[in-house]
């Protein structure tokens, strides 16, 4: 066989590799998704990501632990299935690992609305920071489902999860009104309002702070040099 032969089959077998490659890693990238990117969305909920000890048996007391990444995330909808892609910006991290989901909503219409959360491992839901669903542990895939009445007004929402061993996930916040069937939340009767970011928040309470204060030394300053100016001589 002629060497330029050779090459082009070389080259024909590289692009058919290529092209079974890509799929498998685009798949992949994909499933490195499925906790929410860190790319910050409108309308959605903000997760926080903590590293656990391994034996970790249920969730933590997070406000002693530190967070190592931050996701965004639309819903949260991940059914049964093994997973070992990591995060965005944190690759390396596949079990014994926390995420907690936190954001505002309101409903469009008032009424009482059943939440279902199913998980593997542990969870738990607050609403308006009332702990309404608890299905901690570790556990296999199970659901535990509670009722809440919901006014007209913003809530707040928030999602504890962890994940003990790997490989096996399932995270799903599912939500049904009165008469109606059940969906992924939010679904259709119910507005997501953006992720509010503290720091974010912070440096706008302190520009507003400081803008005001250099109005008030403005105020007092222009007050002060009329006083020391002389009045004009009467005629």
């Amino acid at each position: 066989m002629q060497p330029t032969s050779t090459r082009i089959i070389t080259v024909i077998l590289m692009a058919v590799l290529f092209q079974f490659t890509l799929p498998i890693q685009s798949s992949a990238q994909q499933d490195s998704l499925a906790f929410g990117d860190n790319k910050k969305i409108p309308d959605g909920l903000r997760g926080k990501i903590y590293f656990l000890q391994e034996n970790t048996e249920k969730l933590p007391y997070f406000d002693s632990l530190k967070s190592v990444g931050q996701l965004y995330v639309k819903k949260l909808d991940i059914p049964e299935r093994s997973w070992t892609s990591g995060f965005p910006g944190v690759p390396d991290r596949k079990e014994w690992f926390a995420i907690v989901y936190t954001g505002y909503f309101k409903v469009k219409k008032a009424g009482n609305y059943t939440f279902r959360l199913l998980s593997d491992d542990g969870s738990k839901l607050y609403i308006d920071g009332k702990l309404v669903i608890n299905n901690d542990g570790l556990h296999s895939p199970s659901a535990r489902l509670s009722d809440v009445d919901l006014n007209s007004s913003k809530h707040s929402i928030r999602v504890e999860y962890f994940q003990g061993p790997a490989t096996e996930i399932a995270l799903q916040l599912f939500v049904t009104m009165t008469n109606n069937a059940e969906e992924i939340f939010p679904g259709e009767n119910i507005v997501l309002s953006s992720p509010v970011d503290s720091k974010s928040s912070w440096f706008k309470y302190a520009l507003c702070f400081l803008g005001a204060l250099l109005l008030i030394i403005l105020f007092f300053w222009l007050r002060k040099k009329k006083k020391k100016e002389p009045s004009p001589k009467s005629a």
